[in-house]
């Protein structure tokens, strides 16, 4: 990529910074019904009604990170879950050479399906992915939170953060600068040469990929080797039985 190729990608993209938020993601939402532009940044210092996947609340507290992308990419609907994916390498880009040179092993990270970054096998970050129609435009909104300086304690799975790991020297204006670099980097990447070279580099910092893991969604539990994801970044579950199971969504127990 030419220096003025990589220039023009930073120019789509603008920040808009905020104390506090309800919510990143919905003030993408309040953004996109406003008329906003592709590659809006939604930074917050302070998020008082922050949330994850299935309507979880993500514990917002002040020295992480919060922040969405909200973005109107020219490509088919059941393409955009692959969104998560280029995040989720973005942030594993980022973050590891700032684990490296406080003196941790950047092997101890690696990817959750189907939307989080662990280190040493606990929670760093997360992704909740949401796309929406408005003013006749289909719109995705990447929301992205990292434990930077502190971590929820009580939790179903077990979480950290760069403090923790020995990053005492960090902040999270550096993070996101450093992510969002690495996001348009591979979003480039997504939109030119597809999900392929994106699933390439997911699976090869993917955690559980082939062990046994059990897959919860909802009520029902199903266990099986972790074989790979598809085309969509669906999960392939082979079974005891020899079935193999596509899976959309759910949480991931080992």
């Amino acid at each position: 990529m030419s220096k003025s190729e990589a220039r023009s990608l930073i120019e789509d993209y603008h920040l808009l910074s905020y104390q506090e938020l309800d919510s990143t993601n919905e003030e993408a939402h309040r953004l996109a019904q406003g008329g906003a532009s592709h590659g809006a940044v939604i930074w917050a210092r302070k998020q008082s009604a922050g949330r994850g996947r299935m309507g979880r609340e993500w514990i917002s507290r002040e020295g992480n990170l919060f922040v969405s992308i909200l973005l109107s990419p020219e490509a088919k609907l059941v393409e955009l879950p692959q969104l998560s994916f280029v995040a989720a390498i973005a942030l594993l880009e980022a973050i590891a050479p700032i684990v490296e040179d406080a003196g941790g092993d950047v092997g101890s990270m690696s990817l959750k399906w189907p939307n989080d970054v662990l280190l040493n096998n606990k929670k760093l970050a997360g992704i909740l992915l949401e796309s929406f129609s408005e003013n006749g435009k289909q719109w995705v909104c990447v929301g992205v939170g990292v434990n930077v300086e502190n971590h929820p304690q009580q939790v179903a799975y077990p979480a950290t953060c760069l403090k923790d790991a020995g990053v005492q020297i960090i902040s999270a204006k550096i993070v996101l600068a450093r992510f969002i670099d690495h996001f348009i980097q591979n979003y480039d990447i997504w939109q030119k040469d597809g999900f392929a070279p994106i699933s390439k580099k997911w699976q090869t910092n993917a955690a559980n990929l082939g062990k046994e893991i059990t897959v919860q969604s909802g009520k029902d539990k199903l266990s099986g080797v972790f074989k790979k994801i598809d085309h969509a970044g669906r999960m392939l579950l082979e079974a005891q039985d020899k079935i193999t199971h596509c899976i959309d969504a759910g949480d991931v127990l080992v």
